[in-house]
């Protein structure tokens, strides 16, 4: 056990890059974080940081180490949740638009296996979703596809599609922009509303396309909340895209209008967990719930 306690000290450290900072966090004393970090490579005959007054740099030894820490620690956190109560956590991280349109049918139908599971679901920025990914702090990652081939870690992740549909435009009935062509050179003009519309998402498309909306100020309003972006289109001019499974009901209902967006734009989500993470069957069967729900 007292291994464990250095791996989450040394973990610390080479995450943070910081005696003073790691200290903090797991509230110790810089002199006793030191103490453990020397006992832990007097112990194993190593140096895991190269240290000056300044800078913390881990060695190659060092990083070699960090990634077997981290599934070390996993591995006891798992360990303790199960011996506890033998109940099971489902934590997972995704887009906005993709937690009102896919999660809540797939957490239905997933309970009736799993009932006792809990599940987490929340929103975060994909880099640092991807980062809580990797430290095992999270199961699962849902994302559009060109985000995830932006991450930085996407090499070390494995990777199923949940859907593919295309984007559609929807607005008000009556709404201005049925006066134009609709060329996406027409409807950059207006204000829009967008659902979790994240920086690697736009390095994704054409790069004319990411030009003409940067002068445009694409979108105006950044939102995480796609049922809010709808909101705002039923209320006002403001225009806001959505999957088409979510437009169609909206459209046929004569709530909104809309059409296939301009942009050619489409709804790609992809499922990502870590490729060396244990086989989970609660996991796999959410992706599974995630798939048959789009089907």
């Amino acid at each position: 056990m007292d291994d464990l306690r250095l791996m989450r000290h040394f973990e610390a450290v080479y995450r943070l890059r910081s005696f003073s900072n790691a200290a903090e966090e797991l509230r110790l004393t810089h002199s006793a974080l030191t103490k453990s970090i020397k006992a832990l490579e007097q112990d194993w005959d190593v140096k895991l940081f190269h240290r000056t007054t300044r800078t913390v740099v881990p060695t190659e030894a060092g990083k070699r180490l960090y990634p077997m820490a981290v599934d070390l620690i996993s591995f006891a956190r798992n360990v303790r949740i199960k011996t506890r109560g033998g109940d099971h956590r489902l934590q997972i991280i995704c887009g906005p638009a993709i937690l009102d349109s896919l999660v809540q049918p797939a957490i239905i139908q997933f309970a009736d296996r799993y009932a006792e599971t809990q599940i987490t679901v929340e929103t975060m920025p994909p880099n640092l979703a991807a980062e809580e990914l990797v430290q095992r702090r999270i199961h699962l990652l849902l994302y559009h596809e060109a985000t995830l081939r932006q991450l930085p870690y996407f090499d070390r992740l494995r990777i199923r599609k949940i859907i593919d549909e295309p984007y559609y435009m929807v607005f008000r009935p009556g709404h201005p922009v049925t006066a134009t062509s609709q060329r996406i050179e027409d409807i950059v003009k207006f204000d829009w509303a967008i659902a979790g519309y994240d920086n690697l998402f736009e390095m994704s498309l054409p790069a004319e396309l990411q030009s003409l909306l940067k002068s445009h100020r694409f979108p105006k309003y950044r939102l995480l909340s796609q049922s809010a972006c709808i909101d705002l289109a039923t209320r006002s001019d403001i225009l806001t895209a959505v999957p088409k499974s979510v437009a169609a009901p909206l459209i046929d209902n004569g709530i909104l209008q809309g059409i296939t967006h301009p942009g050619n734009i489409r709804f790609s989500v992809n499922s990502a967990v870590l490729v060396d993470a244990a086989a989970e069957p609660t996991v796999n069967h959410f992706i599974d719930c995630l798939q048959s729900g789009k089907q």
